[in-house]
């Protein structure tokens, strides 16, 4: 006899491949997957930063001391986030999908279970990138970048009027770019970006080049990558971040104990359930080498 109401049964799919989806919850996205990737983030946590300023001096007899290096720290603040669905398969009865449900004893199967579940890893991909960006940091969104650098004094603004060109902004955005700053690239979102390449193409600055890669163009007469990012979608706001990769953090817990991602069917509610839990967030190293471009 037990007192735990609910049976669990995980179906094959999830049993068969449960690191690999949780992997992609916490890990996919081209964002995440470009940002420097921070793991045993269970809470607060600190980024401990090291900046080093060579000088050279004469040579000489004797010690003559120059140049420093600066120690200072950032704090990553992540936020435990959670999904749990339902899905009742009694209500493909009587449906062009009534052969996918099986009702008897001890046959409790999750029709189109690769499916639903890979729409609902679509949709938290989708939800955790834009967060990356313009997450809040309340509720159950950790504090994403376009907030984070907006808040920063010494990071680099540059606002653009609305009827501004996509070309016009981004250069902008690049001539603000600090020398310091080894290999800048400059994110966009889809449509910004779209209407960059059209851009190009009316002043007769594109061709096919096979060195740029899929979503991205190098800015003509520059090194600089011009990137589309989906999470940089915003109906509100056209954004523009100029920025090494390797300044930009994301951070996730990592752990087995912590992460989950689980489907069983409930035995008392008669329905399939999922669970999927983990730790995540972001921040940057150095405020001061990002520039923030807003066309408003």
């Amino acid at each position: 006899m037990t007192n735990n109401p609910i049976v669990t049964a995980i179906t094959g799919y999830v049993e068969e491949h449960r690191s690999e989806l949780l992997s992609k919850a916490m890990l996919d996205g081209k964002s995440r997957r470009a940002f420097n990737l921070m793991t045993d983030v269970k809470g607060p946590t600190t980024l401990n930063i090291m900046d080093t300023n060579v000088v050279f001096g004469e040579l000489a007899c004797g010690w003559n001391e120059s140049g420093s290096t600066e120690f200072s720290q950032r704090t990553l603040t992540p936020k435990a986030l959670t999904v749990n669905m339902a899905f009742c398969d009694k209500k493909l009865l009587g449906t062009y999908a009534q052969y996918e449900v099986k009702v008897a004893a001890g046959m409790e199967e999750l029709p189109f279970e690769e499916k639903w579940v890979g729409q609902i890893l679509d949709s938290v991909n989708e939800q955790v990138e834009h967060m990356l960006y313009y997450g809040s940091g309340s509720g159950a969104e950790f504090k994403g970048i376009v907030p984070i650098i907006s808040g920063e004094t010494d990071a680099i603004k540059v606002n653009a009027a609305s009827g501004t060109s996509a070309y016009a902004f981004i250069k902008d955005v690049a001539k603000a770019i600090p020398v310091k700053v080894k290999a800048p690239v400059i994110l966009v979102s889809t449509p910004l970006y779209r209407e960059f390449m059209q851009d190009l193409v009316s002043a007769n600055l594109f061709h096919f080049d096979p060195a740029n890669g899929e979503n991205e163009y190098k800015l003509p007469g520059t090194d600089i990558r011009v990137i589309a990012v989906n999470g940089l979608i915003n109906d509100d706001l056209t954004v523009a971040i100029a920025a090494d990769m390797n300044n930009l953090f994301y951070g996730v817990s990592a752990d087995e104990d912590q992460d989950t991602f689980d489907l069983w069917y409930s035995k008392d509610n008669r329905e399939f359930r999922l669970a999927i839990n983990f730790i995540a967030g972001t921040q940057v190293a150095f405020p001061d080498e990002i520039v923030l471009g807003v066309r408003a």
